[in-house]
């Protein structure tokens, strides 16, 4: 005969052991999620709070992966700068593996714009000097220069730099490094603004063939037009509005979001940069969204995701959202074109096993607008590997590394906080 329950007593007593045996299972389930490194409660991915800003060795670390980064991108895809025939153009000047390092760029480039672009100003154009006897391209700016610009030539854009060497736009980012090294780490448009005058206008401060549309335009206005340097940005609806404008705000969000700035900061700076050279409402908007995205890179524990990158593309009015997938592509300068190439490569080339060196070496074998292209992909790339895990041919092939070590030591020590554990 089976035993007599008391089920008034089991209804009393049941339940509350059957609850306190939950609790017990739930608190050793969070315990044992705890001590696999895991949360029950994630934080939700980009999401960016102060606890990032806890570890200032680690933003160290991205800070200086970005800049050296931000100059191999450049300096290994210049040899194949505006190459529009792709991999077998590629091939046939640089051997049939293409570029695998820091190369010398060819003399001579079929097809070159360079000899087809004004001399005194924006896009295309004259290659005679003005009445006064002179030329922006050889007189004011690119001392010397002039003569890789005449239109029965056809030059390399790059063609009196040395392997491992830098363009002149990653040379302005190096003079805008000093400058807010100066300001305590801040952008000081005004002083910024004298610094890149003296620069251009100083000989032999570069030894590039090339200057872009926007810096031929500035300089036109100030020594032909006589404008204050306040007011000769200038932009010609085509050539201004591109991919090389984001170069120099770069650097900036870089510097602020190091220094444990808030979105709006960061923004505002890169917005702000952007200013000082190329009049453009668009190119501002472009750098604030771009300067978000570096922030993340810069300051958010985990690798950026493609929730990330999709938001950036979104915040830049792009129809094409970034894919690791795609297949790379080779792109012009503009942003429309230029923008969707980038965020995919970041995609691709920033969770392993991929590498930032993998990532940069394929922007230089896509060719077309890949040096300021590469340049802000090997800013995001090199923050999301952080300096240690950076090959070491990434720093000794660059052609001025000696002065670029000083350089992103200072400008590392001006930005990171001043109660960080900076070594």
């Amino acid at each position: 005969m089976q035993p007599r329950v008391n089920k008034r007593r089991s209804s009393q007593f049941g339940k509350p052991i059957c609850t306190l045996r939950k609790i017990q299972f739930s608190l050793l389930l969070l315990l044992l999620t705890l001590l696999m490194g895991f949360s029950l409660f994630p934080k939700k991915q980009g999401a960016v709070g102060a606890s990032n800003m806890s570890n200032p060795a680690s933003v160290e670390s991205r800070l200086r992966g970005a800049l050296w980064g931000f100059f191999a991108g450049d300096a290994l895809a210049m040899p194949t700068h505006w190459y529009y025939g792709g991999l077998p153009q590629i091939t046939r000047d640089y051997g049939r593996n293409g570029i695998t390092g820091y190369s010398k760029p060819v003399p001579n480039l079929s097809g070159s714009i360079l000899n087809k672009s004004n001399i005194n100003g924006g896009g295309r154009g004259s290659f005679s000097k003005t009445n006064e006897g002179i030329s922006i391209i050889g007189d004011v700016i690119n001392h010397g220069k002039r003569e890789y610009w005449d239109p029965s030539k056809q030059v390399h854009y790059h063609a009196t730099l040395q392997q491992g060497e830098n363009t002149l736009e990653a040379q302005l980012a190096r003079v805008l490094m000093k400058s807010m090294v100066a300001n305590d780490g801040k952008f000081n448009a005004d002083h910024f603004r004298d610094a890149y005058v003296k620069f251009m206008t100083t000989p032999d401060s570069h030894h590039d063939t090339y200057a872009s549309t926007c810096h031929r335009m500035f300089f036109a206005n100030l020594v032909l037009k006589k404008k204050d340097a306040k007011d000769c940005p200038d932009n010609d609806h085509h050539n201004v509005d591109t991919i090389d404008g984001l170069v120099l705000p770069t650097i900036s969000a870089l510097g602020y979001a190091s220094s444990g700035n808030d979105d709006e900061s960061v923004a505002n700076a890169a917005a702000l940069t952007a200013s000082v050279t190329r009049a453009s409402t668009v190119l501002e908007k472009a750098s604030s969204s771009w300067g978000s995205l570096v922030r993340k890179a810069i300051q958010q524990d985990s690798l950026l995701d493609i929730d990330d990158l999709t938001h950036c593309a979104r915040s830049f009015g792009l129809r094409q959202m970034p894919s690791a997938t795609r297949p790379d592509t080779m792109s012009a300068c503009y942003l429309e074109q230029s923008l969707p190439s980038a965020l995919d490569m970041i995609a691709k080339y920033s969770q392993p096993p991929s590498s930032c060196w993998e990532g940069l070496l394929a922007n230089a074998n896509n060719g077309g607008e890949n040096v300021h292209r590469g340049s802000i992909l090997g800013a995001v790339l090199g923050a999301q590997a952080g300096e240690e895990n950076l090959p070491d041919q990434l720093k000794e092939g660059l052609h001025d590394r000696a002065a670029l070590e000083q350089e992103i030591d200072a400008f590392v020590k001006s930005v990171l906080p001043r109660n960080s554990s900076f070594k």
